[in-house]
């Protein structure tokens, strides 16, 4: 690995905060646009230090210089006003080559999911071209935890990388639903089977909470009054009226409580199973 060390050129001003083009012409009267990094720099786009800036409503820059996209022989582009025009790039022919980013040979590039999270989400002068591929190495990972990176960096994303981010959150979720071996494949499946039985036992306490226990609730009131209602009668008539409804009522509290116990023994039963696979899953890791 090259040891070289190199220095960043340190801009008098906020790169990002730019809105014109430096250039300068050669010896035959075509212009040549510095690497200056500025919101219009049409270069690589991966120079600049400072694009973990949050976009606000006044960000002004445009994403790409128009001529960029109209090269023609030799590199050279043709402005709207005839004059030839050399697009920066990271090569030996840009004049900012060296300055505005590290030479090809002198990158320290990321090779993990910490590598990437340090400069997506904890260094504040990660260059475009390290988050860039930061990005997809979290995009091919396949894992839960790379996709948490992504969704982390996606809300702080520049509007340079948004797009770039988005696509890699799309992949790196695609990517952690395929296993990459038969381990993986087996984890894969005892993990959809415990969601299963988790959606079973939430779909229990749902029920017990919202529908069983209101219903719990209400017999248990009904029979409150009716048994008021019982002792406060006024001949045997009314007295063996109000008997037989305090007997409905307890019936019906006896039945609700009943079920309510069914549900939660059938809970235990969910809450047992997904135990016994955490376990199973915990003698994995």
């Amino acid at each position: 690995m090259n040891t070289e060390k190199w220095t960043p050129r340190i801009s008098p001003y906020d790169p990002r905060r730019v809105d014109g083009a430096t250039v300068t012409e050669d010896e035959h009267g075509r212009l040549i646009e510095s690497a200056d990094c500025g919101t219009r720099c049409p270069g690589c786009g991966i120079c600049c230090a400072g694009y973990r800036d949050v976009v606000t409503a006044d960000y002004a820059g445009e994403e790409d210089f128009a001529g960029n996209f109209r090269q023609g022989r030799g590199g050279l582009v043709r402005l709207g006003d005839g004059l030839w025009y050399r697009s920066a790039h990271c090569g030996q022919s840009c004049p900012g080559y060296g300055e505005c980013c590290p030479p090809f040979d002198l990158r320290q590039r990321p090779q993990t999911v910490d590598d990437a999270r340090r400069i997506l989400l904890e260094r504040d002068d990660s260059q475009r071209w390290e988050m860039q591929e930061a990005l997809l190495i979290l995009a091919h990972e396949g894992s839960a935890a790379a996709v948490a990176v992504l969704e982390s960096y996606l809300p702080r994303a520049h509007a340079r990388l948004e797009g770039f981010a988005e696509c890699a959150l799309e992949e790196g979720r695609y990517s952690a639903t395929v296993p990459r071996n038969a381990e993986e494949a087996l984890r894969m499946l005892k993990q959809r089977v415990r969601q299963n039985w988790e959606d079973r036992a939430c779909e229990i306490q749902s029920r017990i909470d919202e529908e069983l226990r209101p219903e719990l609730e209400r017999r248990q009131y009904e029979l409150e009054v009716a048994r008021r209602l019982l002792e406060k009668a006024a001949d045997e008539a009314a007295r063996e009226t109000w008997r037989i409804q305090v007997d409905v009522f307890e019936m019906l509290v006896g039945m609700a409580e009943g079920e309510i116990e069914e549900q939660l023994q059938e809970m235990a039963l969910c809450d047992a199973f997904i135990a016994e696979i955490d376990a199973d899953l915990a003698s994995e890791a």
